[in-house]
């Protein structure tokens, strides 16, 4: 999760940055060393626990990015159509050869799908990179169906991640999100479940599972919330 670019350099406050193809190149590169090993094993497994209650179907996933969490859904059973905006991204993303999915260029802002298209919504570390949050979430509840399920993985500006991230090459860019308000954020579609994991120290070593894991706090979140229906229920 805690990537440094090096040498690279913009310019705005919260942009998506992944369009620039050098970090495009470089991204999937965190996950080859032990840290990020071990915290792309404990996202895993924090994603799992919310897609459990998610029936299999057809997936729209914002964001994504080289692939690494379109394969990870793929993986789980859904159906997967995966957008991203940076056509680098979406060029290493599709040479993996990822099954069950379909990708396309889009902006998650003005997504190019009818109305109440999907049964299930996910998305990654990309709301923190996108300047206007409230647009993305009124094409979600236009796309997403009624009774749906939506599920977030977000970036905690609580965390010693985001206490420092004005320090990192990236996410100096990015705007983290608090638990409250991501609950009021995803409060329009219900009620959210959220869960948490990668308790990084001030010296960024994890401490999930040991005894000082409470002493910090966590730096990655889950949310997921099905959406109210018209008649006001979730069934």
């Amino acid at each position: 999760m805690l990537k440094n670019f090096a040498g690279y350099f913009f310019t705005t406050s919260i942009m998506n940055v992944f369009l620039n193809a050098l970090v495009a190149r470089d991204y999937d590169d965190y996950y080859q060393t032990d840290i990020g090993k071990a915290t792309d094993k404990i996202e895993r497994i924090i994603l799992s626990s919310h897609l459990v209650h998610v029936p299999h179907g057809h997936m729209l996933e914002l964001g994504c990015g080289t692939g690494h969490w379109t394969d990870f859904f793929c993986r789980q059973g859904s159906q997967v159509t995966a957008i991203d905006e940076s056509e680098a991204m979406l060029s290493i993303a599709q040479n993996k050869k990822i099954k069950n999915v379909t990708f396309a260029k889009a902006n998650a802002t003005t997504l190019p799908f009818a109305s109440n298209s999907f049964s299930a919504i996910a998305s990654v570390t990309m709301l923190e990179f996108i300047e206007d949050a409230g647009k993305v979430l009124d094409e979600i509840d236009r796309v997403l169906k009624p009774a749906g399920h939506l599920i977030l993985g977000c970036l905690n500006a609580l965390s010693e991640l985001g206490k420092n991230k004005q320090c990192d090459e990236v996410f100096q860019y990015a705007r983290f999100f608090t638990p409250d308000e991501i609950r009021q954020l995803l409060s329009r579609f219900g009620k959210p479940k959220l869960s948490y994991g990668v308790y990084y120290s001030p010296l960024f070593e994890l401490l999930d599972g040991t005894e000082k894991q409470n002493t910090v706090q966590p730096a990655f979140i889950v949310a997921s919330v099905q959406k109210i229906n018209i008649n006001g229920n979730n069934s």
